[in-house]
């Protein structure tokens, strides 16, 4: 029995045995979804849709004294006050009478997958913070009607801000059932466990495009039904519209007004999104609530969405990188150089890119003009971060001894911890040197190592250690004349690693010569596998089929060229060649000296121009295990092989498997998707570009173009 089943059985079962309230009470909470974008972009929703939303729902409050309306998304009130600045200050005088109920916390209803933690809290503080300022108010929820499965973190992140309640109808949605009688979410109404033991109250809204035809719902059999499922008698009830925004129909708003009357035995509540968890508090008092102690991942629609629109998720992980190290470097700089805090340079960028963590955004399920204005507002961060990091840098490098022999080179380490690493610099040279002399701060040599020469620019390696959130000064002094060499191999080692190469280009062998282990299953490689029959009809983008895994994927490379690229203090550089079809592959196979030896880097450049195709990162270990570890940025969570509601999952950083004495670590820089088809076996989904019918048929080309990206491997002794 799967996990999620035990773990559900065991917690319904208890509520079970606990009697009902004898009211049954239906709380029924509007909402009008939009889509910031999806099938069109963020022009058509201000310019139609976020309309539309705000002039029928204000005719609605205007006529219907019960009527209450959610909605949720600050970037969504944020371009009202901007572009329908008189219906916005009418607005504003019923979010004061708490009739128009500002929903949800954040910025705007983002996938909560993945973006980082960080992300996480920034989008409900920037949320906040604008709600707090425009309106006198807070909001107490996350309100996500419409989202890609919800990882273990979501319950930590709320209770962290301050938050008590989430909804949405979502995992709904799911395909097979997950607990027992079939159903697909653990309860209607109870408490969901984070990661760390906090808790928040979890409801499951049905259908956010629900709607009645002007009955009094109060009689409802349906509704009764659904209460009588819930250990509490209570039902959240969504009703509304979705993804174009827009109201409820009047039949519903009717129904509503109509319940609230009712002498039904139904207790019918016009709600706003949170008042089912105010009415329940303290939680502590409710024993008859069941709890919810994992995940609330898709089992098939969304699980394509961690690894769909690749580049999206590159600029997204890079703005928050660099947003993060930015920050800190002018925080230094504001302490040591006295400099002005750019407060709103930072609220801007920062706002800029988040609300591209969009749902239907970052997932990759927009529409190609979508991300014309995505990758553009990725970008416009990119280089905000990028100056404002710079400036600081510049700053300090004022008050720091920079009159060196050679070269000086200003290094920064935003990490909270004294680091030493291997530093890649490119520097100005009128041809390629030969070697480079490096010196630290205190005048002593570091190894160093040139790389590769090009366009007037050489690239060289350093080791170095910089301290804590701090800048560090290293003189380069570059010397001789030097030439690319490029030897053919089948073997490369250095003093941790040895591994060999098939015909194809793979790594046939890894031996860990600290540990004496021998990384890679026997017949099997660490290889780029291709999946070539990659079709999902129905939601493309959305979807990896688990028919499609189970298959036998291809090895490809007769064509492959393996050779050796570097030899150095710091750096031995296997470089492998090949194609499939259309589409062209070359690794960069790194293996170091120094801090990063225990690390295999290995760099991808790929032209991805496989239709209909999968591709996959495939890791056959000679550990076994039925349980890996996967990163959920804030804690851990131990999954099993692939089953039929797990088999496609996500992680932040890093999977590992370890058995009883040893284990191996994977790193990804900015691919989130993962699957384990046995106990030995770990795959990274690197392209998934599905096979289409008429829908969405741009999708089968999803991702064509040239790619970079790094996935590690790390053997370590012990759990």
């Amino acid at each position: 029995m799967h996990l999620f089943q035990r773990i559900a059985i065991v917690t319904l079962a208890v509520a079970c045995q606990v009697a009902r309230a004898d009211n049954k009470t239906v709380y029924a909470v509007s909402d009008s979804h939009l889509d910031t974008q999806w099938n069109w972009d963020v022009r058509t929703s201000i310019r139609d849709y976020l309309r539309y939303t705000l002039s029928q729902n204000l005719l609605h409050l205007s006529q219907h004294p019960d009527y209450i309306f959610n909605f949720e998304g600050g970037v969504k009130y944020a371009w009202m006050k901007e572009y329908y600045p008189e219906q916005y200050e009418l607005m504003k005088q019923y979010i004061r009478q708490g009739r128009w109920h500002v929903a949800g916390s954040s910025w705007d209803a983002n996938d909560v997958i993945v973006p980082s933690v960080e992300s996480q809290i920034r989008n409900i503080m920037l949320g906040q913070n604008f709600f707090r300022k425009e309106f006198g108010v807070e909001s107490t929820d996350i309100f996500l009607p419409d989202c890609f499965g919800f990882g273990r973190t979501l319950p930590t992140v709320a209770r962290h801000c301050g938050l008590i309640g989430f909804s949405s109808q979502k995992i709904g949605w799911r395909i097979h059932p997950f607990f027992e009688n079939d159903r697909k979410v653990p309860f209607g109404v109870g408490l969901w466990r984070g990661v760390d033991g906090d808790t928040i109250m979890m409801v499951h809204g049905y259908s956010y495009t629900h709607a009645w035809d002007g009955e009094d719902i109060s009689h409802s059999k349906d509704l009764e039904k659904l209460a009588d499922e819930n250990a509490n008698g209570i039902v959240y009830h969504y009703y509304g519209v979705g993804d174009r925004g827009g109201s409820p129909t009047i039949g519903s708003i009717r129904s509503v007004e109509r319940g609230v009357r009712g002498d039904g035995p139904l207790k019918i509540i016009s709600a706003t999104s949170d008042r089912l968890y105010l009415d329940m508090l303290p939680y502590s008092s409710h024993p008859e609530l069941p709890v919810y102690d994992d995940e609330l991942l898709m089992d098939v629609h969304g699980n394509g969405c961690y690894t769909a629109m690749s580049v999206m998720k590159f600029y997204n992980r890079q703005n928050e990188l660099l947003g993060d190290a930015a920050e800190r470097a002018v925080s230094a700089a504001a302490i040591f150089a006295r400099t002005p805090y750019p407060t709103e340079s930072f609220t801007e960028s920062w706002k800029r890119f988040i609300w591209h963590q969009f749902h239907d955004d970052i997932t990759g399920t927009s529409e190609p003009p979508c991300y014309e204005i995505s990758f553009n507002d990725e970008l416009l961060s990119l280089k905000q971060f990028s100056d404002l990091l710079t400036d600081a840098a510049s700053s300090i490098s004022d008050r720091l001894n920079t009159d060196v022999s050679g070269i000086p080179i200003l290094l920064f380490n935003p990490l909270g911890y004294e680091t030493t690493d291997i530093v890649e610099l490119q520097l100005e040279a009128k041809r390629r040197p030969a070697s480079a002399v490096v010196k630290d701060h205190n005048g002593r040599l570091v190894k160093a190592q040139i790389t590769g020469y090009d366009n007037g620019k050489a690239t060289l390696l350093i080791e170095a250690t910089v301290p804590a959130v701090g800048f560090a000064v290293y003189d380069v002094v570059l010397k001789g004349k030097g030439a690319d060499k490029t030897v053919p191999v089948s073997t490369i080692e250095n003093s941790v690693y040895s591994l060999a190469f098939d015909r194809y280009g793979d790594i046939s062998s890894i031996i860990d010569k600290r540990n004496g282990r021998q990384l890679v299953a026997e017949g099997k490689t660490v290889r780029l596998a291709m999946f070539a029959d990659n079709v999902s009809t129905m939601w493309p983008a959305w979807e990896i089929q688990k028919e499609t895994i189970d298959r036998e994927p291809v090895s490809f490379g007769d064509d492959a060229e393996v050779s050796l690229v570097a030899d150095g203090v710091l750096l031995k550089r296997v470089k492998v060649t090949k194609r499939y079809g259309d589409s062209e592959f070359t690794q960069y196979i790194n293996l170091y000296e120094g801090a990063l030896a225990p690390r295999i880097d290995i760099v991808n450049e790929i032209e991805w121009q496989s239709p209909a195709s999968l591709l996959k990162a495939e890791f056959p270990l000679t550990v076994f295990n039925r349980k890996a570890t996967y990163d959920l940025g804030l804690g851990v969570i131990e999954r099993g092989n692939n089953v039929t509601t797990a088999y496609e999952v996500p992680a932040r950083e890093w999977v590992d498997l370890s058995d009883e004495d040893y284990g191996v670590t994977l790193l990804s820089n900015y691919k989130y998707g993962w699957d384990k088809p046995s106990d030995n076996t770990l795959r990274l989904t690197l392209f998934h570009s599905p096979g289409v019918s008429n829908r969405y048929s741009h999708q089968e080309r999803q991702d064509f173009g040239h790619h970079e990206f790094t996935y590690s491997i790390v053997g370590h002794s012990g759990r």
